[in-house]
């Protein structure tokens, strides 16, 4: 692809990003996508034929980018392991506008997008959570995956991303949830 061509194809990524991040699948168009970048749509279309290419380009690039996260399951530290992971997701949410977007499609279209790396995300942060419970670290009260869930899921409310469904705690664990919660609030 030449120079112009590929910053062109960025320029509209990142437009689309915007977008998609702000109004969801649904509510996002490649007309809006086209006025953000000052083109028209038909010029779009001759980067990409149709919005699912230009989301599906989106939810690759998360993939990668959710991939290079995650603890260090070799660290000394689980609990600083965590406050990193928390941290460093947290950061790239909130500078990078891609992750953002392709976090939003896999919540709003679950059954459309594939599960992209969450679900490997997801264990690697339970196992670093589970390691600090069996070191005394973490209390041991509930279960790592759910920790894990609620960390993750910080990290992207606090970075104004929605948390895709895989992270999410399930409706029967609400009530543990809460449970964590409370004793955070109490433990000061």
């Amino acid at each position: 692809m030449q120079d112009r061509a590929q910053r062109t194809r960025e320029r509209i990524l990142d437009a689309a990003a915007e977008e998609f991040a702000t109004h969801g699948h649904e509510g996002a168009t490649l007309q809006a996508v086209a006025d953000r970048v000052g083109m028209t749509k038909g010029a779009v279309y001759g980067h990409f034929p149709s919005k699912q290419a230009v989301a599906a380009t989106l939810e690759a690039y998360g993939a990668l980018a959710l991939s290079a996260l995650g603890p260090d399951s070799g660290a000394p530290d689980p609990v600083d392991t965590l406050r990193r992971l928390v941290d460093e997701l947290g950061a790239r949410l909130r500078s990078d506008i891609r992750l953002r977007a392709a976090l939003r499609l896999r919540a709003s279209h679950p059954a459309v997008y594939p599960p992209m790396v969450l679900s490997d995300l997801l264990q690697r942060t339970s196992e670093t959570v589970r390691a600090a419970q069996e070191e005394g670290a973490v209390a041991a009260d509930h279960p790592p995956h759910l920790i894990a869930g609620c960390l993750l899921t910080l990290a992207c409310a606090g970075a104004g991303a929605v948390a895709p469904e895989e992270l999410r705690p399930h409706p029967c664990d609400v009530q543990e949830v809460t449970d964590i919660a409370l004793k955070l609030l109490d433990a000061g």
